[in-house]
């Protein structure tokens, strides 16, 4: 009987470890390990926010035909959290959307970077819609460069189109999302 119990507990506890491992794997955006630290607290939320921001704005145009043109009118479509340590902001073009988030003036700022979220049109092109998040390299409180809609990254198809990341940012890893 004692052997049974262990066994189920160690069964359990190796799947609940698996379990976690795989759900972290499969998320759009790992979170950053906060454990108590205000700034990398906030950073999280800031990603999150920028991810779920921009999310929407594809989601919005795949049903509406275009983007959406104000940060209140995302937040309460999408139900996107925005933490109060950082400012926010969006500009639309026929083409594009753009999601800033930006570090507010606080104690933290100079500890905290910036991001902006892009969801572009790709026309006669699959994808339709192409995403990105781009992270400024450096903390503080300036507005990271656009990401640009690009051709000639890939060699095989020089005529392809593709999304990179402005100067002085770099794309968060698995935030590119394809249509």
């Amino acid at each position: 009987m004692a052997v049974r119990k262990i066994s189920i507990f160690l069964l359990g506890t190796i799947s609940s470890v698996l379990l976690g491992f795989l759900g972290q794997k499969f998320s759009l955006i790992a979170p950053v390990q906060a454990q108590d630290n205000p700034p990398d607290q906030a950073q999280n939320a800031a990603l999150q926010a920028v991810a779920k921001m921009t999310e929407g704005q594809r989601t919005y145009y795949q049903t509406n035909g275009q983007f959406k043109a104000t940060v209140d009118n995302i937040q309460q479509d999408f139900g996107v959290i925005l933490p109060q340590t950082f400012d926010y902001a969006v500009r639309t073009t026929s083409e594009a959307a753009y999601s800033y988030v930006i570090p507010a003036q606080s104690p933290l700022k100079d500890q905290l970077k910036a991001y902006v979220g892009a969801a572009f049109l790709t026309p006669n092109q699959n994808p339709k819609i192409t995403t990105i998040i781009c992270e400024n390299n450096k903390p503080g409180t300036i507005r990271p460069a656009d990401p640009q809609l690009v051709r000639g990254t890939d060699l095989n198809n020089p005529t392809k189109l593709a999304l990179i990341c402005g100067d002085f940012s770099t794309q968060v890893p698995a935030s590119m999302f394809n249509e």
